[in-house]
């Protein structure tokens, strides 16, 4: 690790920690934040009406900045497993056809398109890792009968990159909807929304 990075996490120099997947190391300036956050409600007298719009709607820009997106289409939830519970429950998905996700998924993005795939008589499609890399797994499972594509752009495990631009290419081409889960990856890997958004639906000028 760069030392101008190493100095933005409370590491020791004789720590070697690589287990991120699991609980990753926490930005010092997150800790500040946090703690700013809880001494703030010591007092909440002093936390005005507008501060319960004003402070998400400052969160939203700045999560917008990150995958270069529009503010207006960033929405606040509880959790991941959260958001793709929404997902879910507005996609069709018709007996016989496919849900793909991948080996070892994290449950987050896992356990609602089972639920899914069981109300509606569908398959689960379990995607495992048997090709070069995860992108050309997904390639080579994805078939008319595809109704869902739901990956993460890395996989929680060990870093593993999906190209989304492929996959997105190759959803359109078969008429299936694909929901990614970035949540293993914002703020650390480059996502772009706006570009991924002209490739997929050949929209320019985002």
């Amino acid at each position: 690790m760069k030392n101008n990075v190493a100095g933005l996490f409370d590491i020791p120099q004789n720590v070697t920690y690589l287990n991120c997947a699991s609980l990753s190391p926490q930005l010092k300036s997150v800790t500040e934040a946090g703690l700013w956050a809880a001494q703030r409600k010591v007092h909440p007298w002093q936390i005005q009406s507008e501060d319960w719009f004003t402070d998400p709607e400052k969160l939203r820009q700045l999560a917008a900045r990150v995958i270069n997106a529009d503010a207006d289409g960033m929405a606040i939830i509880p959790s991941v497993s959260y958001g793709i519970s929404i997902a879910a429950a507005n996609l069709p998905v018709g007996k016989g056809q496919q849900i793909l996700v991948l080996d070892k998924e994290y449950p987050s993005n896992y356990y609602a398109w089972a639920e899914l795939a069981k109300a509606n008589g569908a398959e689960l499609l379990t995607v495992e890792k048997r090709e070069t890399n995860w992108t050309n797994a997904i390639l080579n499972s994805i078939t008319e009968r595809t109704a869902i594509i739901t990956v993460p752009n890395c996989h929680w495990t060990n870093g593993d990159l999906i190209d989304l631009v492929k996959v997105g290419e190759k959803a359109r081409q078969v008429g299936a909807a694909l929901v990614v889960d970035a949540s293993q990856a914002m703020g650390a890997y480059s996502i772009d929304i706006a570009c991924y958004t002209a490739r997929f639906f050949g929209i320019r000028g985002l």
